[in-house]
């Protein structure tokens, strides 16, 4: 017990004396603010105690009412004091109200306040002097202390600026404004109190602080005071007929010049004054002579901001640009480089930590928090790089200038020659670091290739872009491609090149005629030598001219020839076509390569672009202008059945090569090995697959039923027993007939616009409705229709369905269609409207257009941003294009894609991607509801079967066959075809492919009365005898088993009215 109270009293003891330590700390936090002001006003005491609240604390703004100056002499003898508290304090409060006291004076003109004065007074000039230049030691230090984002301190920022500028120059000092005489000595003076700031560490300080300035879409401080300050710290630079002193200039480049979007804040006169000043040329130079600095030595964040300003200064010092294009390519190219170093590309997964950059997208460093927001400044800066002043002067110098040695331009003076050979080797350094390499190991002099010059490295340069900012690409080949010209003289340079070294690659490559359509074998060597000199120039064309292709509309192809005359057109399609053959017939491509050689995948890309174009409307009237004549399509079916790597691969890429029909061919015999598979799986276990399905619920009660079975199951045969209107079982046999008239039936529901599954252009053209997700579950019934088309054509079961090419494209998986192209089918308004941008060639601010669109779903009216943060980006002359592209994909493409994708994965798991891979989206589209042709009579007429007692040399046959060729036209023998088959088209692959076969029936009687054949009615339609009732009685059919039923008429005449009759009024359609 004893201890346990002295525990107690123990633990009662520490506790009080916790508590007594936690008043004592308490209390001394509360008295030491107390203490430490006393010491410091005892410190200062009677030092500046009077002085101070009485003049400088009222000069904190520029008014000068109520406000009393002192007079030269006590500022000359009390100031300096208070600059040195000011400094040792660190109270810049104080010491910009002394500015302020010294810049309101000097705009007195009396003598005894007016700080001027003292400059005139040999007796004080001295004192004046030594005060201003302890002023101006201070300020860069100070500036680079201040935090803009703080209202005081821009206040102080901008006041101790506006001092600078006010001893700048004397000629505007009011009290010495009629004495010209003395300005010489007083701007000396002032440019000698000025030279502190270009002292090594102050300028450092100084430039620093402009970095600071700058930073945010707008300057934190106003944008007079940023073009004051830089006209400050240029002084030295614009010295005339003065190089600037070397480290001075050093610190220019190295700190001015990465301040983000420094010379977009820039006003006119210094704009004029870089200009005219040539330090455009002095900053190339410079950086030709430290270009470690570029190439290794500068933070790449920072190293963006200085590449967007050099092309800044190429866009507005063009006359620069043209004299000192080799050096400014060799920059931007060499500073590209750097930034593309840390681009995460597509797959890569390298890194795992990346960063959101919005110039280079997905990056590996992350943002500078201090430029993060000027980066849509810099940004806007280097879209000068493809804005049409620069392209055109790039483009304009090197194609005038056609020579491919490096350095063309021809001199006599050794100093200029050795400048060339300077830039050539350094074009070559430049060209390893863009990941290109220089072939040098061909030993025939004839192989080896030419080193990489300016039209190569402007190319590359691009390219460079084109990789690094991906999700501008389309901005930047719409760039380039705004002067028609320019691809036109590409085309002419690369043919050009074509002759002079293609001819040397035919060891590698067979020659023939074709090199007649472009520098096909010289290309070709290109994928021998992925990193070649020329293949960016290669790539750049095509893929600019894969870009224009898909955005330019008919008139402009066929009518204006814009940029390419048909003749030039074919001649590129040729081009592009043998070039992709050739590149995979070789095997300089294959399967393991394919994805990863760009050069390929552009040249590729435009072939199906041009290919998707010319199947719309032919650039010639060759049907055989897509065929290569160095091989048979045999030879290529032959090898894509055996299934070798080129044979898959050239099927899958160029499918066209091979005519539709062998296509088809192929299709239906991977269908039928497919369908012998799943036989042999199903066994006789489940041989059929049974469903029930009410007449007034087809798609409720097929949906419910299918979505269930497997996909061997769907493959395999599929029952179907219908119920009427009043829930009894409808009588005959399904032998597929039943479940064709099923799916022909729950096809035309579902693409019925009505249903809003599905909406239809005016011509017919069925695409997915934006506004399907008012149905429950719409993307699930979505992947049923695509199951259910899927079916059709697996069964080969052709269906009156038109849908859209993007559609199509969609199932084919790999075939790149022009959102632009196919808006003209899906929504003419937006398509007139669009073109109208295209075209308009006024200002594009008159049309007040963003980067999104305004969208009504049920009366409620939403913005989608076309790129990120659309609603803020303006559409203006430069970016049109992009947005026009942009655009058409939203419109045919991302507002519909859940729907597509649902769509696609359910026809897909019908139909193999592989087997899909051999038709463009137009192949598949006869693949599903047949050729758009005229009904073949003489195939026809070889695969029709007859019963009830016709044959084919019966009387009514030959009436028949004979209204149908000589009396019917075309349309009408299309709706001939539709009455019978419920599809006005005929199968692809002819009518021995139609399932069930066509069929005609003699028919005595109504189809209610109708028992079938019987030996009376076949022996009467035999014989041509026929009832009394079959005058009067019209033609019918039976859509699900493509059986006509004929009555036997007596009359030629009769048979031809009644049938007529029957097509137009769309009788038939019945069940037997």
């Amino acid at each position: 017990m004893d201890n346990i109270l002295r525990t107690l009293e123990k633990n009662a003891r520490e506790r009080e004396g916790e508590e007594i330590q936690r008043r004592r700390v308490e209390l001394a936090e509360k008295l030491e603010p107390y203490i430490r002001g006393y010491l410091t006003r005892k410190k200062y005491k009677g030092k500046i105690k009077l002085f101070r609240p009485n003049f400088f604390n009222d000069f904190d703004s520029l008014e000068k009412n109520n406000k009393t100056l002192l007079t030269v002499t006590e500022m000359l003898s009390k100031t300096p004091k208070v600059i040195e508290t000011a400094k040792a304090q660190h109270d810049i409060k104080l010491l910009c109200n002394i500015c302020r006291h010294i810049i309101i004076s000097i705009d007195s003109t009396s003598k005894d306040v007016s700080f001027v004065a003292a400059f005139l007074n040999k007796d004080t000039i001295k004192d004046a002097t030594s005060l201003i230049t302890s002023i101006f030691t201070q300020i860069p230090s100070v500036l680079n202390s201040l935090n803009p984002e703080k209202a005081a301190d821009v206040k102080h920022w901008q006041c101790l600026i506006h001092f600078v500028i006010v001893f700048s120059s004397s000629s505007t000092w009011p009290l010495i404004r009629n004495a010209p005489q003395v300005h010489p000595v007083l701007n000396g003076l002032c440019s000698k109190m000025m030279s502190v700031f270009y002292e090594h560490r102050n300028y450092e300080q100084f430039v620093s602080s402009l970095f600071v300035a700058v930073n945010g879409h707008k300057p934190p401080v106003n944008v007079e005071t940023v073009n004051a300050q830089f006209s400050i710290l240029y002084k030295p630079i614009k010295a005339n007929n003065i190089d600037p002193p070397p480290e001075i200039f050093s610190i220019f480049v190295l700190k001015a010049l990465t301040c983000p979007a420094l010379l977009l804040h820039l006003n006119q006169q210094n704009i004029e004054q870089i200009k005219t000043t040539q330090c455009f040329e002095k900053t190339l130079t410079w950086l030709r002579t430290n270009q470690e600095e570029i190439e290794s030595k500068m933070d790449v964040r920072l190293l963006i901001n200085m590449l967007a300003n050099i092309v800044h200064f190429a866009f507005i010092d063009e006359q620069t640009l043209q004299t000192k294009v080799y050096e400014w390519t060799w920059a931007v190219g060499t500073m590209l480089s750097r930034c593309t170093e840390l681009t995460v590309k597509h797959g890569d997964s390298k890194s795992s930590l990346q960063y959101w950059h919005p110039v280079f997208g997905h990056y590996l460093l992350p943002i500078d928090k201090r430029t993060e927001g000027a980066l849509k400044n810099v940004l806007y800066q280097l879209k000068m790089l493809w804005s049409s002043r620069v392209v055109k002067c790039l483009f304009r110098k090197i194609i005038e200038n056609k020579s491919l040695s490096p350095c063309s331009t021809p001199s006599d003076n050794q100093s200029a020659s050795k400048n060339q050979k300077d830039i050539s080797a350094a074009f070559s350094k430049l060209w390893r670091k863009l990941g290109g390499t220089i072939d040098s190991v061909t030993s025939s002099k004839s192989d080896s290739e030419p080193p990489p010059n300016l039209i190569a490295i402007v190319c590359q340069v691009y390219m460079t872009a084109l990789s690094t900012m991906v999700h501008m690409k389309g901005e930047i080949v719409s760039g380039l491609c705004r002067d028609d010209q320019l691809l036109k003289q590409l085309w002419s340079y690369l043919r050009e090149w074509g002759e002079k070294y293609g001819s040397s690659s035919g060891y590698l490559f067979s020659s023939s005629n074709a090199e007649q359509w472009g520098p096909v074998a010289a290309s070709l060597q290109s994928l021998k030598r992925p990193n070649s000199p020329h293949t960016a120039t290669l790539r750049l064309f095509v893929d600019a001219a894969s870009a224009i292709v898909s955005i330019l509309d008919e008139e402009e192809i066929f009518e204006k020839g814009t940029p390419f005359s048909n003749k030039e057109l074919e001649s590129i399609c040729k081009y592009v076509n043998i070039f992709c053959f050739r590149a995979i017939w070789s095997g300089a491509v294959d399967e393991a390569t394919v994805n990863s050689t760009g050069l390929f995948h552009s040249m590729h890309s435009l072939l199906t672009v041009l290919y998707e174009r010319d199947s719309r409307r032919s650039f010639t009237n060759d049907p055989k202008f897509w065929l290569i004549s160095e091989v048979k399509p045999s030879s290529l079916t032959i090898e894509y059945e055996k299934k070798s790597g080129k044979g898959v691969l050239m099927m899958r890429k160029m499918a066209h090569l091979v005519p539709i029909k062998d296509r088809m061919l192929l299709f239906r015999r991977q269908v039928q090995d497919d369908k012998n598979r799943v036989a042999t799986i199903q066994g006789d276990s489940q041989p059929q697959t049974w469903i029930t399905v009410q007449r007034n619920r087809i798609i409720e009660d097929g949906f419910h039923h299918l979505s269930k079975v497997s996909l061997n199951q769907l493959k395999s045969t599929i029952r179907v027993k219908f119920v009427n209107e009043q829930g009894l079982d409808e009588a005959g046999i399904d032998q597929d007939g039943v479940f064709k008239e099923f799916l022909e039936l729950t096809l035309k529901k579902v693409f019925d616009p009505q249903m809003n599954l599905f909406s239809t252009t005016s011509t017919g053209v069925l695409y997915p409705s934006p506004t399907s997700s008012l149905h429950d579950d719409h993307l699930a019934l979505f992947t049923f229709v695509g199951r259910m088309l899927g079916k059709a054509v697996y069964e080969g079961i052709v269906v009156d369905v038109t849908l859209a090419p993007v559609l199509l494209a969609a199932v084919l998986g790999n075939h790149r269609l022009c959102a632009f192209d196919e808006l003209s089918q899906l929504d003419q308004e937006l398509y007139r409207s669009l073109t109208f941008v295209k075209r308009y060639e006024g200002d594009m601010a008159d049309l007040s257009l963003t980067f999104s669109v305004d969208e009504d779903f049920m009366d409620k009216i939403s913005t989608v941003d076309l790129v990120l943060s659309g609603r803020t980006i303006p559409v203006t002359n430069e970016n049109k294009i992009d947005y026009v592209h942009r655009m058409a994909h939203h419109r045919v493409f991302r507002r519909t894609q859940e729907q597509c994708k649902a769509f696609v994965s359910g026809m897909q798991s019908i139909l193999q991607p592989s087997w899909l891979s051999l038709f463009a989206p137009n192949d598949l589209q006869c693949l599903i509801s047949g050729v758009n042709s005229d009904v073949d009579l003489s195939d026809l007429k070889r695969n029709v079967q007859y019963f009830g007692g016709f044959h084919g040399n019966h009387r009514l046959i030959k009436w028949l066959w004979d209204i149908l060729e000589n009396k019917f036209t075309s349309e009408e023998r299309k709706l001939f075809l539709k009455f019978v088959t419920s599809c006005s088209r005929p199968p692809v692959l002819g009518f021995s492919y139609l399932e069930p076969p066509f069929s005609i029936r003699c028919v005595e009687v109504s189809d209610d009365q109708d028992q079938g054949d019987t030996l009376g009615s076949v022996v009467r339609g035999f014989l041509a005898l026929r009832k009394g009732t079959a005058a009067t009685r019209l033609p019918t059919a039976s859509t699900c088993f493509n059986l006509l039923k004929l009555p036997n008429y007596n009359k030629k005449s009769l048979l031809l009215e009644k049938l007529r009759y029957a097509i137009h009024a769309g009788t038939g359609f019945e069940l037997s």
